[in-house]
């Protein structure tokens, strides 16, 4: 009983953003995301696994709580079955689209549809080292003398709460992952120093298109600095020639 009780209070707690309907349009109120957490993958390399060196960076994204209500409304008035969400990284002056992912309002989840959107979803962002395959990331000497480690790995920014139009469908031709289908991650390539957006925007996971600009959320991470660590076990091993590992 007091299990039924408590999860009736959080539901009633939930603030959630307000879907408005009028002579201007759909818009949806006060959208909140965040990055909730961000935390490094380390890899253990050398002969024995005795070092350790950074394989990638997983990020988890906090979702638009958005009534069922509201949900199915988007949907069967304009198509909108899902939120996309792209990942931007700068570098400098340098910027690079890593790729999209979308998550869809009512995830297929063993051939059962379940009643609502999720809550949060996770990414990795890999050195490119890593980013190939399993068989690559169990390497004890890594290909491409991949010897780096973050030095500063964190998120910067408040959270700020923002508002959406829904306007006209604009095709969106880039290749996105269904998060259900595979574990979402992108190639960061030989150094991820930098800072990593997220944008996100309503979708159409059967036409592929979107119904708004992309949106930025006011969070973003950051991994300021990175260092190279000598593996001593490794030196002159080039693990792409041979990607098993071994001695």
């Amino acid at each position: 009983m007091k299990l039924v009780f408590l999860s009736f209070l959080l539901l009633s707690c939930t603030k959630y953003s307000p879907l408005t309907k009028d002579s201007v349009g759909i818009s949806i109120k006060n959208i909140n995301m965040s990055i909730s957490q961000v935390q490094e993958v380390p890899w253990k390399v050398g002969k024995f696994r005795e070092q350790k060196i950074s394989q990638s960076f997983t990020v988890m994204v906090s979702m638009p709580k958005i009534k069922v209500e509201d949900l199915d409304y988007l949907t069967e008035s304009r198509g909108i079955d899902a939120w996309i969400l792209r990942v931007i990284a700068q570098r400098g002056s340098v910027t690079q689209d890593l790729g999209s992912l979308y998550t869809l309002f009512r995830p297929r989840q063993s051939s059962r549809v379940t009643s609502s959107a999720a809550s949060s979803i996770s990414f990795k962002v890999y050195y490119a080292a890593a980013y190939a395959s399993e068989r690559f990331r169990n390497a004890k000497c890594p290909p491409f003398s991949h010897d780096k480690k973050f030095v500063d790995l964190g998120v910067e920014g408040e959270i700020e709460e923002f508002n959406i139009s829904i306007a006209g469908a604009v095709p969106y031709q880039e290749k996105s992952q269904l998060i259900e289908l595979t574990p979402s991650s992108f190639n960061g390539g030989n150094s991820l120093a930098g800072d990593y957006y997220i944008e996100m925007a309503p979708y159409d996971s059967h036409k592929k298109l979107i119904y708004s600009a992309f949106k930025r959320i006011s969070q973003h991470v950051t991994v300021k600095s990175e260092e190279s660590v000598g593996i001593k076990d490794c030196a002159g091993v080039h693990m792409e020639m041979n990607p098993s590992g071994n001695d």
